[in-house]
């Protein structure tokens, strides 16, 4: 295998390398802020479910950013976010996407937020760097050690930015206590046992009538191309955290879910 190019399904499917809340207004006066608005950070989101919905909501009252556009193979999903940007802003200047590609092709982007399933992280991450985007990414950052050296070199050859959700990083209650281990004032730490649930199991789902408006081709992307089934991509919009981490070829069960987390803390 050429070192330099990630396994693909069909040759990356052959050329590419929400919450439900009420919708809110943003006041005007935000506009009048400091950030000029040739001086704000151009946004893109891509994989909007519950996660990145509730990332959009925050940035979208940030005054020093203006999120341009957002991706989801899911028409709905895709639908709700854009329609969450307009009533913010009030306006219509949010694209929508079905194709990552088509996002980060824009050069009026600076950098995107990634929340799609675990097994697309890498391939969007480093499509974003080539394409001169700064990114945000959800954890994990990627399914195996060959994702994990091609995305550092991404970075590497890129010179942007990359960084990832550990959120447990930002959180009062984790940073006192790392700064407690570290200054002695518990003693010196011998060990650290972290616990965070099972481990993914491969693919065990029933065929579902196909959801109307999702490209299910695509939201398998780099992995197996499996049966339709809601559990893996619900129907429409929601406000839970699917299960397709828990299915081998999508996720890494809760060592990549909280394991990301505590074991990050722990080190």
């Amino acid at each position: 295998m050429n070192p330099t190019t990630l396994p693909t399904r069909r040759r990356f499917l052959g050329r590419a390398a929400a919450t439900a809340a009420a919708p809110f207004l943003l006041p005007s006066r935000i506009w009048s802020a400091d950030t000029a608005p040739s001086d704000r950070l151009q946004l893109g989101f891509i994989g909007m479910g519950k996660m990145n919905s509730g990332h959009l909501r925050s940035f979208l009252g940030r005054p020093e950013v203006q999120v341009r556009a957002v991706c989801d193979v899911d028409t709905t999903r895709r639908d709700n976010a854009q329609k969450t940007v307009h009533e913010a802003y009030q306006n219509t200047d949010c694209a929508a996407y079905n194709a990552f590609e088509d996002l980060l092709a824009r050069d009026d982007i600076d950098a995107v937020v990634i929340a799609t399933p675990d097994h697309w992280h890498a391939f969007v991450a480093i499509a974003a760097l080539k394409a001169g985007k700064d990114v945000y990414c959800e954890k994990p950052l990627t399914h195996n050690i060959h994702e994990a050296k091609t995305l550092i070199q991404a970075v590497k050859d890129s010179g942007k930015i990359l960084q990832t959700g550990s959120q447990q990083r930002s959180s009062k209650e984790f940073r006192v206590a790392c700064e407690l281990v570290r200054n002695g004032l518990i003693g010196k730490v011998q060990k650290v046992d972290c616990s965070f649930g099972d481990p993914a199991g491969p693919y065990a789902l029933g065929e579902e009538a196909m959801e109307p408006g999702l490209d299910w081709d695509r939201w398998c992307g780099p992995g197996p191309l499996k049966p339709y089934n809601s559990i893996l991509s619900p129907r429409g919009v929601h406000n839970h955290f699917p299960a397709w981490r828990m299915t081998r070829e999508f996720g890494g069960g809760m060592i990549t879910d909280w394991g990301a987390h505590h074991i990050d803390i722990a080190q």
